[in-house]
């Protein structure tokens, strides 16, 4: 299965510097408009198939470090008072400061995130007519429109996985 055979490159983003939030969508529009194509199904030649056999595929999941994973899936970062891209739980800032405070939580007590709930939120921020609508809106809900809520069939809160490379082997969980 990791044969360079079996291995497809969706697309790299030039450097040298991160790609900003902002930015992100752009790499993404022709993916997702390729997947939704591709989800309903194109006819082309395989080898077993030469005059076309349909064929569908699908995005299964984002995997990546905490950062790209909020910038790629439309949530806010790890250092925002909707910190978890699981739940809603909203953190408070700590005293004269804009420093989140994530003591005292009881993990127990927190609200799972629902795709609907996320998708409308997003559409929500999407629809926003001013920058500070949208920070307004980031800060309330912890989402912002990604590319991904196209993908009718993709459920970006179960579908977000924080890769174990970069989470548990270079100890870069943030």
């Amino acid at each position: 299965r990791y044969k360079k055979e079996n291995v497809v490159l969706v697309g790299l983003m030039p450097g040298p510097k991160e790609a900003k939030t902002s930015e992100i969508n752009h790499y993404l529009r022709p993916l997702v408009a390729e997947l939704n194509q591709l989800y309903g199904g194109v006819v082309m030649p395989t080898v077993q198939c030469p005059s076309g056999a349909l064929v569908r595929a699908a995005l299964l999941l984002v995997a990546c470090d905490i950062p790209a994973a909020r910038k790629t899936c439309g949530f806010t970062s790890h250092s925002s008072t909707c910190a978890c891209n699981k739940c809603n739980q909203q953190f408070p800032c700590l005293p004269d400061s804009n420093a989140v405070d994530y003591s005292g939580f009881v993990f127990s007590e927190w609200v799972p995130r629902t795709d609907d709930k996320n998708h409308h939120d997003a559409e929500l921020w999407r629809m926003a007519s001013s920058d500070a609508q949208r920070k307004r809106l980031e800060r309330e809900n912890g989402v912002r429109w990604s590319e991904l809520h196209d993908l009718v069939y993709f459920n970006l809160v179960e579908c977000t996985v924080i890769d174990p490379m970069h989470n548990l082997y270079l100890g870069t969980a943030k």
